[in-house]
């Protein structure tokens, strides 16, 4: 009884000595037990302890204290700043954690619970904003939807310009399905799946972003170098969240969420179907004459889409001593999109740990589980959201299927619009997923100055993709009787490092080496097989289709890389560090002789606040680095690149002979070498800080992918050396603390980007590089010139004199349109701003992001689907007669008396004034916007009210919006939207808009408790 009598409760607060203010997150460890708890968010904590023993506080930043435990059972403590404490610890390539302070480079860290407060389903979307110099761009609305990241611009033409992904230090693959993996890129029908008329989610939003502890991003290849060519883009390093040392801790997340659509395009209901005037039900047009009063009037839209819905659930255990640690967790997401029947469902099982076995050795290791679902729908050409806007009014849309169960149509045409709900209850596009994620990485000491480090890592997946056209869907009725597409893809990425890191003290000299080697191989293989002809047009299977029509495609894709590499760091007094890195990696994507190169990087950082004397400035000026870079890395080859390959043949006798592409022997690695120079200061104890950075990336010897070559040579495609370009940019990071007191707080984020790019070489005979995967709708394409951007679009403009005066037919008064393809726009903006705010009252705390544009075009070509359709609403004047302004080509349209054109045509009875414009009348120049990317409110539960239950350690309530309002001078839907997917290389398809559907708004309301 006495024993029980001393273990007791001891309570107290954790401040800063330096201003009083509360330490919320501090460590309090009885010394000697696993019992442990954290600060709150006013410092309080409550933990059982028996007199005698002693509590151990501790934060980052901060001088550990341990405290005895006597006969108060309230202990206060003041924890005071290191003298280092400016100098932050991030983790950087190969999972090496550095101090901020001798990097050379820019590197910005995202807490992980910044991003799960979000609430989004792909938590790279809650990076834009918060990092500058990092754009993120979705492919649409939907659930499931592929997001691009790109770390200071576009540096391939052709190739991938996404970063790469590291989980606890090792590579993980961020794959998207390319549509040429389908069999029906071989179909003979000519149906096939298109890059921008399905999407399919990337693989990094596999991670739950309530595992994540910390995301590292390093922003170009003089910070990613020691990883190689993978990371020739940047990084971005995710660390997973292991356990804590203390008491077992539970701790349960969940939110509920409902979504509505974003802002959709506007259509007229003044006209109905037909042409010139005159009443036709073949097509869509709505050129036809006014719709009588009478008529009923449907609002096919708005009785379409729905209002989403969706659930959030996240359990998690961890605990440990001060030996090891652990950590197992459990998350489901369900998300309903606003279109009926697309969802999209994750779960995530990861147990992750760390031990220290003996004083020497020390391992840790996570291992993560995750199954997907996602069902979507097509977009692009032939979408919902075509078939939702051209819809006649006077037709209830929902009536889509005849008594017998057979399709209705709206028109007598032989083909037309798909309609929705047809699309969605008949047609189906799917994938299922299960994928593995695991690493184990080890320490050992073997002296002071001795380190000896290893990491393996497996990631493997295999996904099911199934992409089905009913009999009577437009995408396949009539023609081949139905179309089933089907893919299995299976992933395994191994990787292997192992380093050891040698450390000498000299004086005032610090010096380190780390010396090791890495090996990645790679496999990926795909299993499709297509089908036509529905035996049962209402069952989905391959049997189910005519024999002579199935087809399969095996794809495999083996590639390996091995790097060798080394690190020397010289820091001398704290105060200025030089890194030095060099790499040689040998890739087998390349030729024999080819496949061995070196690239080195170097960076200097000066802090040199440390050799001001303390008084005058430097009561202002807390810290100041200047930092400086330089780098070069490599970038691989596509696979098979060198060598021929055989096709089957159909023809006569059969066999076997080259593809389309052809080899190229003698390619080499495309080569990016980037500088930065930058800044970070901090003021008045951190209160206040900037950090600036300028760089320069060029890119020469771009491998150029499947450029088309003379027919001449037996081939149609090749993939070559043939580029050189560069991209620079200004980012700018402000931050501030405002207001600093016991019972609110306030801090702002400020993060500025800017960049802009060039391309000065191309090969022998060629003067653009285009994308033909972003030729969405008419003749506008990415297209880059010699001498332009990378972000630029050609495609079909106005035929003009040498004044620039737009050339008119003298025989129908309408414009004539060039028949070359010339610059028509640049989408690239003129600079992006996140604009971070975090409020705290007492327990309530209020945090908000903006996310602003300024410039940038956009090909808005769905409001020129509508326009030469008749649904525009800018189609209403057409009663009223027009005159194009410009001059008649009559030969005398480049004299110094051109006829300036007079004839009047009225659009209501010659709809060819509204056809025969050219697309470039479609780009909607120097868009802007400012968009509330998201807004969280979050009351977390006082102490004293969580005391009484002596159950729950902590409790919060939230509500989180994403995406809530958009301001723009767009004139269409969402100018954020992405024309492809993430599988389309170079510069994509952002700022081409059709068919797609807009971010929608996002409502989440949910608790966290802790136990």
């Amino acid at each position: 009884m006495a024993a029980l009598a001393q273990d007791r409760t001891i309570s107290g607060r954790v401040t800063s000595a330096d201003d009083n203010q509360p330490i919320p997150g501090a460590s309090v460890v009885v010394r000697g037990s696993t019992r442990g708890t954290t600060t709150d968010a006013n410092g309080n904590f409550r933990i059982q302890a028996t007199r005698g023993q002693a509590l151990r506080i501790s934060f980052i930043g901060t001088t550990t204290q341990d405290v005895t435990i006597g006969n108060a059972d309230v202990i206060n403590v003041a924890l005071k700043q290191e003298a280092n404490a400016l100098n932050e610890v991030v983790v950087t390539a190969l999972g090496i954690e550095r101090e901020k302070r001798q990097l050379g480079y820019a590197v910005t860290e995202v807490a992980g619970q910044d991003l799960a407060n979000s609430q989004r389903d792909n938590f790279l979307n809650a990076i834009q904003g918060r990092v500058a110099g990092v754009q993120v761009g979705t492919s649409s609305g939907m659930p499931g939807s592929s997001s691009s990241v790109i770390i200071r611009g576009i540096n391939s033409l052709s190739g991938n310009n996404q970063p790469l992904y590291v989980v606890d230090g090792m590579p993980i693959s961020n794959n998207t399905i390319s549509s040429n993996n389908f069999a029906s890129s071989r179909a003979a029908s000519g149906q096939s799946t298109e890059n921008r008329t399905v999407d399919f989610s990337n693989r990094a939003q596999d991670i739950n972003p309530n595992d994540i502890e910390t995301i590292t991003i390093l922003k170009g290849p003089e910070a990613a170098a020691l990883y190689g060519v993978e990371a020739a883009n940047g990084a971005i390093v995710i660390t997973t969240k292991k356990g804590r040392s203390g008491q077992g801790r539970i701790s349960y997340t969940n939110s509920f969420t409902w979504q509505q659509t974003g802002p959709l395009p506007k259509t007229q209901r003044v006209y109905g179907q037909g042409n010139n005037g005159v009443s036709n039900n073949t097509n869509f047009n709505a050129f036809g004459p006014r719709i009588p009063e009478n008529d009923t009037l449907y609002n096919n839209a708005e009785n379409f889409l729905r209002t989403g819905t969706g659930q959030r659930h996240n359990l998690s255990f961890d605990g440990g001593t001060d030996r090891y640690t652990y950590r197992l967790s459990a998350g489901y997401t369900s998300s309903e999109g606003v279109i009926p029947t697309t969802d999209y469902k994750r779960l995530n099982i990861t147990l992750g740990g760390t031990a220290k076995l003996t004083d020497k050795l020390s391992l840790e290791s996570t291992i993560q589980y995750i199954n997907t679902d996602n069902r979507k729908v097509s977009k692009g050409a032939n979408s919902f959201l075509i078939g939702m806007l051209s819809w006649p009014v006077t037709d209830d849309m929902s009536d889509y299927l005849n008594p017998d169960g057979s399709r209705r149509r709206a028109t007598v045409g032989n083909t037309e619009v798909e309609n929705p709900y047809f699309d969605i209850n008949k047609n189906l596009l799917r994938d299922r997923g299960n994928r593995v994620v695991t690493n184990v990485g080890g320490n050992y000491t073997v002296a002071d100055w001795l380190t000896l480090s290893a990491r393996v890592g497996l990631d493997a997946f295999s996904t099911q993709y199934l992409i089905k056209y009913h009999p009577e869907s437009n995408r396949s009725g009539g023609v081949i009787g139905g179309a089933l597409d089907q893919a299995t893809d299976n992933n395994r990425t191994l990787t292997a490092q192992y380093f050891a890191t040698l450390k000498r003290t000299f004086g005032k000299l610090d010096a380190s080496l780390l010396v090791g080697q890495a090996i990645y191989d790679y496999r990926y293989e795909v299993l499709a097989t297509r089908g036509e002809k529905f035996l049962d047009p209402n069952f989905t299977s391959i049997n189910n289709t005519d024999p002579l029509t199935q087809k399969s495609l095996s794809t495999l894709r083996q590639r390996r890389l091995i790097g060798a590499f080394a690190n020397a760091t010289l820091d001398y007094d704290n105060t200025v560090t030089l890194t030095l890195t060099g790499r040689n990696d040998w890739s087998s994507t390349f030729p024999i002789q080819n496949r061995s190169f070196f690239y080195p990087s170097a960076s200097l950082s000066f802090v040199f606040t440390e050799l001001l004397p303390d008084g005058g400035l430097r009561k202002a000026l807390s810290y100041g680095k200047l930092r400086f870079s330089a780098a070069q890395v490599g970038k691989e080859a596509p696979e098979y690149a060198t060598t021929q390959a055989y096709e089957n043949q159909t023809t006569t006798g059969g066999g076997f002979s080259y593809g389309f592409t052809a080899p190229n022997p003698v390619l080499r690695p495309e080569k990016v070498t980037s500088v930065e120079v930058g800044t970070e200061l901090k003021f008045f104890n951190g209160r206040f800080g900037i950090d600036a950075a300028y760089y320069r990336t060029t890119s020469v010897a771009q491998i150029i992918r499947d450029l088309r070559i003379s027919y001449g040579t037996g081939f149609v495609l090749k993939t070559i050396n043939g580029g050189k370009l560069w991209n620079n940019g200004i980012e700018l990071s402000l931050t501030a603390e405002p207001i600093r007191q016991p019972n609110f707080g306030w801090n702002t984020t400020i993060n500025f980007t800017k960049t802009d790019s060039r391309l000065e070489q191309l090969a022998p005979g060629l003067t653009e590089f285009y994308n033909s995967d972003s030729n969405v709708y008419s003749n506008i394409r990415n297209g880059s010139r010699l001498g332009g951007p990378l972000t630029t679009l050609t495609g079909n403009s106005y035929l003009r004199n040498a004044k620039g005066d737009i050339l008119i037919s003298p025989l129908s008064g309408l414009p004539l349109t060039e028949t070359v393809w010339n610059v028509v726009a640049d989408r690239n903006p003129d600079f992006v701003i996140g604009f971070l705010n975090s409020f705290r009252y007492r327990d309530l705390s209020l945090n908000f992001l903006f996310d602003i544009r300024k410039g940038g075009d956009v090909y808005n070509a769905t409001e020129s689907y509508l326009y030469r359709t008749g649904l525009s609403t800018k189609t209403l004047d057409r009663e009223t007669p027009r005159v194009f302004t410009g001059v008649l080509k009559d030969g005398l349209e480049n004299s110094d008396t051109p006829t300036r054109n007079s004839i009047q045509v009225v659009p209501y009875y010659n709809n060819n004034f509204y056809t025969s414009l050219a697309d470039e009348t479609f780009i909607e120049r120097d868009i802007n916007w400012v968009r509330l990317k998201e807004v969280t409110v979050r009351y977390n539960l006082p102490t004293s009210v969580l005391g009484r239950s002596r159950i729950f350690k902590s409790a919060s309530v939230f509500f989180t919006g994403n995406d809530l309002f958009l301001l723009t001078n767009y004139t269409g839907g969402d100018p954020g939207v992405n024309a492809v997917n993430t599988a389309t290389g170079g510069s994509g398809g952002f700022g081409i808009d059709f068919g797609n559907l807009p971010l929608p708004r996002v409502f989440n309301a949910g608790i966290n408790i802790g136990l």
